[in-house]
């Protein structure tokens, strides 16, 4: 992140307590990751020109009205991202928060009269910021008395009022959202009548996130959106590892807000994976992974080829460098493990042998952590062991 000029921003721990300047404490700018804060504020006569002063007070009054519509605490909103770095607080735009690892590890807010931008990752003037569009923002062209749609839940809206007061959200009856243009309760079958906001507002560009709507799937942002993503081969997006498994993360809520992958067979024919995949370097027939399950693949002779789709015989898996048909201990499968298999638990892979998937009618149910006892678990036994497994599937991670 580039380093600017100004040391003026307080800040305090994740509990809310105050601390001391900044610079002068562990989440200073100096200290963290070189926040960037911008110049103060020029005197009256410097201000561009173009720019009305009687406008500028107008978005600096606006700007401290206290937002109501967004959900999202800081707290949340850096639940759904492992990584480290800055974002913008949904409940006020002169704040921010510092992340790191799913938790909220510092907050802290500008200093006068600048605000925190959330795409660029820096205070700066309140006509260069770009704050989430908050309640005054979403009303300021309708009349007093309209509704608006919450920007995170189309279900929910929330009357305008000039005088910044709070009427509190409404809920549409289940199965409807609310459309600002018509001003009423609609049916859901054709999704929101308007675009809904994104986490994505508070992220800097190139951040991947889990989707609050949808657990299971994630967002890549960029430049304030969030496009939505599903993991290949009906996986799950696990935020808290930035990782897809085959089965649904244990934090995600068993009702319509999860994502639920529908598991498609491979195709079998694919007249576009010869042309993608197959390396000119080395002649003759490639085998090349279907890319959803563990044991199929592709067979091409060149790029001009058509896909022809193979199943290893079962009981084993695909081990895409070797081209050949394996023991499923020795290739840690990034799709489902279950599959092609009569056993009852597999390994889990990126645990070390240490977790381990509960299988039925070969599909991954849940994952499982071997007892302290028996750390160990051993595919080929099927049981937790004292003694470490000597798998590739142990070592290897995907």
């Amino acid at each position: 992140m580039e380093w600017m000029s100004g040391h003026n921003r307080h800040y305090s721990d994740g509990r809310g307590g105050r601390g001391g300047r900044a610079g002068h404490g562990a989440w200073g700018p100096k200290s963290a990751a070189q926040f960037a804060i911008s110049q103060q504020w020029q005197e009256e006569d410097d201000r561009p020109k173009s720019f009305s002063s009687q406008w500028l007070r107008a978005i600096l009054l606006a700007v401290q009205l206290w937002q109501v519509c967004l959900s999202l605490s800081l707290e949340q909103l850096c639940n759904y991202w492992p990584g480290s770095g800055y974002v913008g607080d949904p409940g006020d735009c002169k704040s921010w928060g510092y992340c790191k690892n799913n938790k909220l590890a510092a907050r802290g807010h500008c200093q006068d009269d600048l605000y925190y931008d959330s795409l660029s990752g820096k205070c700066d003037k309140a006509h260069l910021a770009r704050c989430a569009p908050q309640h005054w923002e979403l009303c300021a062209g309708r009349q007093s008395g309209e509704f608006v749609a919450d920007p995170l839940d189309c279900r929910a809206y929330n009357k305008c009022d000039n005088e910044g007061n709070d009427d509190g959200l409404r809920l549409c009856a289940e199965g409807f959202v609310f459309s600002n243009r018509l001003q009423t309760c609609v049916s859901s079958a054709n999704g929101c009548p308007q675009e809904t906001f994104s986490i994505c507002a508070y992220m800097q560009s190139g951040t991947t996130v889990g989707d609050p709507l949808n657990c299971g799937l994630y967002l890549e942002c960029e430049g304030g959106r969030g496009t939505r993503r599903a993991c290949t081969g009906a996986r799950y997006y696990n935020y808290k590892t930035l990782r897809c498994q085959p089965t649904q993360p244990e934090y995600c809520p068993n009702d319509d807000s999860s994502y639920r992958p529908v598991r498609h067979p491979p195709p079998a024919v694919d007249v576009s994976v010869c042309a993608r995949f197959y390396d000119d370097d080395h002649s003759g027939i490639q085998l090349i992974s279907d890319g959803l399950t563990c044991h199929g693949y592709y067979q091409c002779s060149s790029k001009h080829f058509v896909g022809k789709w193979h199943s290893c015989p079962h009981g084993t898996h695909f081990q895409w460098w070797s081209q050949r048909c394996v023991s499923p201990q020795a290739y840690s499968c990034p799709y489902d493990r279950c599959g092609n298999l009569n056993s009852t638990f597999v390994t889990a892979i990126n645990t070390g042998c240490t977790q381990y998937i509960h299988c039925y009618n070969q599909i991954s149910q849940n994952i499982i952590q071997c007892p302290e006892a028996y750390p160990y678990f051993d595919e080929r036994g099927g049981v937790c062991s004292k003694y470490f497994p000597n798998y590739i599937v142990c070592y290897m991670e995907n």
